[in-house]
């Protein structure tokens, strides 16, 4: 009998050590609240609080870092970041993309109940935000960036120069535009800055409308400017369900 408790405690201490050493490959989860795998990202990724109950391995020079470091200032980190990303009046440089039935990766409908969020909007403008400020990544669901209000200025184009019709427009965000494989939604923190330097993006959903009333003036498919979070009051339309 005292062989077999021996055995399963050695068992379960090799499985927990196995769970330490393992290394979280890029953009997986390496922490957060209740997290109980791995928490050290495989070099040279660095593992990044993105809120409180999820932190991610992304792109980083330090070596590989543990949450356990980062779990212990999780609450204050986040709690910085998401506040920072709601409180509105919160203005952030920003990119503009689109996304949906009619774009050329052939995206699908967004507007539809299968969002990161789980809802849509009919009427009303609504966006996939950049994974730094949606708050999870994929197959999380729903983050604290879901049903945040956004007023997004055009004013460039993607080299730089003046759009000939820059719009102003208001967007709910009901997704999530991901980190992995999408270079302008795949920034670290909400300090760090895309391809474009933006510090975060917005992928207006096209069959919401958003896309035709702010980047279509202007005749691009992408532009950057300026997002500021504004109280949903400022927001023109219903959310279904």
């Amino acid at each position: 009998m005292l062989n077999m408790k021996l055995s399963t405690a050695l068992s379960a201490v090799a499985l927990g050590s196995a769970l330490i050493n393992a290394q979280v490959a890029e953009y997986g989860q390496c922490g957060g609240i209740s997290w109980t795998d791995s928490t050290t990202c495989a070099s040279p990724y660095v593992c990044s609080v993105v809120n409180a109950y999820y932190s991610q391995c992304v792109p980083g020079s330090a070596s590989a870092t543990t949450a356990a470091t980062t779990s212990s200032t999780a609450a204050k980190t986040s709690s910085s970041t998401t506040a920072a990303a709601s409180a509105t009046g919160v203005t952030y440089t920003a990119s503009f993309t689109e996304y949906g039935s009619t774009d050329s990766a052939g995206s699908g409908n967004c507007n539809v109940l299968t969002t990161a969020c789980g809802y849509y909007t009919s009427p009303g403008y609504n966006a996939a935000a950049s994974q730094n400020l949606f708050g999870v990544g994929p197959g999380v669901g729903a983050g604290p960036g879901c049903g945040g209000c956004w007023q997004l200025t055009g004013k460039t184009d993607s080299s730089g120069n003046a759009l000939s019709n820059p719009k102003t427009i208001v967007v709910k965000v009901t997704n999530l535009c991901p980190a992995n494989g999408n270079a302008l939604c795949a920034q670290s923190s909400l300090t760090s800055t895309n391809q474009y330097g933006a510090e975060v993006n917005f992928d207006l959903c096209i069959d919401s409308g958003a896309s035709a009333a702010f980047l279509d003036p202007s005749g691009v498919g992408l532009a950057v400017g300026t997002a500021t979070s504004v109280d949903c009051s400022a927001w023109s339309g219903t959310v279904v369900p």
